[in-house]
């Protein structure tokens, strides 16, 4: 039988099932195909071309373990390989911005351990992204079939893999963005004045050790017991762009002084001046 990059894996192992054990000897990646649940859910998806991305391995040693058991490969092969998707080796700078809420996260583990099929599950997922937000998919091996699906329908994609058991694929539109809001900041001697004028009444908060979206979390957290004509004087790292309409939602202003490059202090405080 001829095969080429873009044969499907069920293809190979329907024409003879010892390709089971020849795949799986060409690393640990493949030796899932040796799960029955497995194998119905990744091999009518996942194309030798596929494998070798997953597996970081190249097409040839497909070939080659194939061979013996009376696999030829395509001549045309070389001009009919699909171009292998990419994943970014630094998270995207869309990716960096967006708040943690704004991710929508759906672990699939579960159902991959158990047999069940997520892809439309995945794909209902998928209709709930838009600009402003992104898909998470928890999984226990790189999507690479799903990633070119989703890529044709104009996603973009971010492969993290926690370690080879746990991989997380992030999806959004392609041409998402998101707009830094305009922060007008009181010049540096409204800002001391504004501290003078809540002393005694300042609650002190540093974040700068904090990871996202903790320092967001622990800010609003703390204005819910805050008292009325009393302010947080925040250090931050920086300025929290994304904190700045959730402030306005609960009537609040925010006074900011920029002490260095990664040192900001905020002044945050109920509407009514004290």
């Amino acid at each position: 039988m001829e095969i080429a990059a873009n044969t499907k894996i069920s293809v190979i192992l329907k024409a003879n099932p010892s390709a089971i054990e020849a795949i799986a000897s060409i690393n640990k990646h493949f030796e899932k195909l040796r799960n029955p649940l497995l194998r119905k859910i990744l091999a009518s998806r996942v194309t030798i071309a596929d494998a070798a991305r997953i597996g970081g391995c190249s097409e040839a040693d497909f070939y080659k373990k194939l061979a013996p058991l009376g696999f030829t490969q395509k001549q045309a092969d070389s001009t009919s390989t699909p171009k292998p998707v990419k994943s970014t080796a630094e998270k995207p700078t869309y990716l960096k911005q967006l708040p943690q809420e704004s991710i929508l996260t759906l672990d699939v583990c579960e159902d991959i351990a158990t047999g069940h099929d997520p892809f439309l599950k995945i794909m209902e997922a998928v209709e709930q992204v838009k600009s402003g937000n992104a898909l998470q998919i928890i999984n226990s091996f790189e999507p690479t079939p799903l990633i070119s699906i989703l890529q044709k329908k104009g996603y973009a994609s971010y492969v993290e893999v926690l370690h080879p058991e746990l991989v997380h694929t992030y999806f959004w539109p392609d041409n998402a963005s998101i707009k830094p809001l305009a922060v007008t900041a009181p010049v540096t001697n409204d800002f001391d004045v504004m501290v003078r004028d809540y002393e005694g009444k300042l609650k002190y908060l540093d974040v700068r050790h904090l990871e996202m979206p903790q320092p967001m979390i622990t800010i609003l957290s703390e204005l819910e017991t805050l008292p009325e004509h009393e302010a947080i004087h925040v250090t931050h790292r920086k300025v929290p762009q994304f904190l700045l309409p959730k402030l306005q939602e609960r009537g609040c202003e925010i006074a900011i002084k920029e002490i260095g490059p990664s040192e900001v202090h905020l002044l945050i405080y109920k509407t009514a001046a004290p």
